[in-house]
């Protein structure tokens, strides 16, 4: 089931700017391994242009935790994508860091909004 995080403000400077992001991944099953695609985009500029700042396509043990870290520094708006291929048992969260790794934000799974899939990453 792909879900969003939709496009989350990054003040350009500050206390509250946001360095990086984290993306926790849970695979709560006690048998069954899953796959996850995660998808981070940056938007920048007078057109707020998407850009693709990672993708990563992995499968997550049963009882694994698996973090993920990715730079938005320059980012004025960060989104992240993530599919969870059928998986029932997975909680993914999604942290924002400052440059000393103060959590910042958080976006918790209930917090998602559902889309009916992800972005298109040109090749």
């Amino acid at each position: 089931m792909p879900y969003t995080t939709g496009a989350v403000y990054n003040p350009p400077a500050g206390l509250n700017h946001i360095d990086r992001i984290q993306v926790s991944c849970l695979n709560d099953s006690t048998m069954v391994p899953i796959n996850l695609n995660l998808q981070i985009f940056h938007f920048r500029g007078v057109n707020f242009t998407r850009v693709p700042v990672g993708e990563a396509l992995f499968q997550i043990n049963a009882q694994q935790l698996i973090v993920q870290t990715y730079s938005v520094n320059i980012a004025d708006y960060y989104e992240v994508q993530m599919n969870f291929y059928s998986a029932v048992n997975t909680m993914i969260n999604v942290f924002a860091l400052d440059a000393a790794g103060n959590v910042l934000d958080r976006i918790l799974q209930p917090e998602l909004t559902y889309i009916d899939r992800l972005s298109i990453i040109p090749t």
